[in-house]
């Protein structure tokens, strides 16, 4: 096949909140009477949105763009253009002269796009709806107050209407995404407003289910923990990364919250939130950290048993302030750290879904399962639970019949695979009603 005029393709790399920027772009793209097409093949255009926040995500977006220049000379594709975080990061002169057959870089749009119109790259009962972007916290080790800028709602009334037109199109999940998202409104009003946006939301028809990602432990109120608790559309399941235990590191990454607040409101969490799912993340290997330090952070995860958790060792970003504490933790004590560490909190992720054999439990169909190959099983789907975000969290496997994306049905869970659960649909494919929500 030759390249095809007027087509392109577009490569999302790095966090949900890219990928927001990646369909906003599809979009505008697609307005210009480019044709879209999943596959990069034959493209007279491929479009790469890159992560830049961690070294090896510029690693992987430097792999990405020589593959790229690969099928370029080679005839496959046309032109390539790079954008997003890493040309912000790196600077657009600097990456430009190491890739001279890039034929484009540009960088972040940062006026108030938020709530423009995009072409949804996720399943079509799926969807983020990102309420603001930048970050003011100023976090030691994070790059992203550098790339993004300072903290930006998105305004309400965009919101919403944002909202509801994704649920016309059919997106049942929403999943409320910013780099620290119980921050939203405190720069429109002069105090965080999470709760007032999320009870608009649960309002809206079609929108089953609501899950909050990037949450942060200083502005989680009571009434926020009632909404949770309260059983309706916004799902028990938080996402609220941590990063350590020990107040000294927490000092020194700047997080401005100590371990008696977090342990408080975890109890709070537990305590008045039925079947409650916590997701958070810890950094190991962080300037200054010692045994000490680190055993209390694994004391800490013990303690809490955290049904899902990312670990990430650290990771000196140019121009943040940790790049330059010390002293550093040697490469192979941190590798070891993260060993432990990732075991017990995997640990608890597989006690969790052990916990669900032998339940019937609600579940919503993400598709058919698909091998290695890219070759579909016909009564095999993959779904997810109310305890799984996309992507990052484990799946379901389901043996049924006709069971469509987005489709909420009961399934008894026969078996894990590790943190995923193995199970069939009762009676087929009947399908639940959208007001209903897991019950165990």
């Amino acid at each position: 096949m030759s390249i095809q005029s007027n087509t392109f393709s577009l490569v999302s790399l790095g966090c949900p909140k890219n990928l927001v920027d990646s369909e906003q772009h599809v979009f505008a793209l697609q307005q210009t009477g480019l044709e879209f097409r999943a596959e990069i093949g034959d493209c007279e255009l491929v479009v790469l949105n890159t992560c830049g926040f961690l070294h090896s995500a510029r690693n992987e977006a430097r792999d990405y763009i020589r593959a790229l220049i690969d099928l370029k000379q080679q005839g496959s594709i046309g032109r390539i253009a790079v954008r997003g975080c890493m040309p912000v990061f790196e600077s657009i002169e600097r990456l430009a002269a190491e890739f001279p057959n890039v034929d484009e870089w540009f960088g972040i749009p940062l006026a108030s796009e938020h709530s423009a119109p995009r072409q949804l790259l996720t399943e079509k009962h799926v969807a983020y709806l990102r309420i603001a972007d930048g970050c003011s916290r100023r976090c030691a080790f994070c790059a992203i107050p550098n790339i993004r800028g300072n903290f930006r709602s998105v305004p309400e009334e965009n919101l919403l209407q944002e909202a509801n037109r994704l649920a016309e199109t059919g997106v049942k999940e929403l999943v409320v995404i910013a780099q620290e998202t119980t921050f939203w409104g405190n720069d429109l009003a002069g105090k965080p407003q999470l709760i007032t946006l999320l009870r608009k939301l649960e309002e809206i028809d079609g929108i089953r289910w609501i899950r909050l990602m990037y949450a942060y432990p200083q502005y989680f109120e009571d009434e926020l923990i009632d909404l949770f608790a309260s059983g309706g559309k916004l799902l028990p399941y938080i996402d609220i990364p941590l990063q350590h235990a020990n107040d000294e590191m927490l000092r020194q990454m700047n997080r401005r919250v100590t371990k008696a607040e977090t342990e408080a409101l975890l109890d709070k969490l537990r305590t008045r939130i039925g079947n409650l799912v916590l997701r958070t993340s810890f950094i190991v290997g962080f300037p200054g950290e010692t045994d000490a330090m680190f055993q209390e952070l694994l004391r800490f995860a013990d303690r809490w048993q955290f049904e899902r958790a990312g670990v990430f060792r650290f990771s000196a970003e140019r121009g943040t302030p940790a790049a330059g504490f010390a002293p550093k933790v040697p490469s192979k004590t941190i590798e070891r750290r993260f060993e432990q560490l990732y075991k017990t909190c995997e640990r608890y992720s597989t006690a969790w879904a052990t916990q669900q054999k032998g339940k019937i439990i609600n579940v919503q169909i993400d598709g058919n399962y698909t091998d290695e190959y890219g070759r579909k099983e016909g009564q095999l789907f993959v779904g997810r639970t109310f305890a799984d975000a996309p992507d990052i969290d484990p799946v379901v496997y389901v043996t049924g019949q006709n069971l469509s994306p987005g489709a909420l049905i009961e399934c008894e869970i026969l078996e894990t695979d590790g943190c995923d659960l193995v199970g069939v649909a009762i009676e087929g494919n009947i399908t639940c009603p959208d007001s209903l929500l897991t019950a165990y």
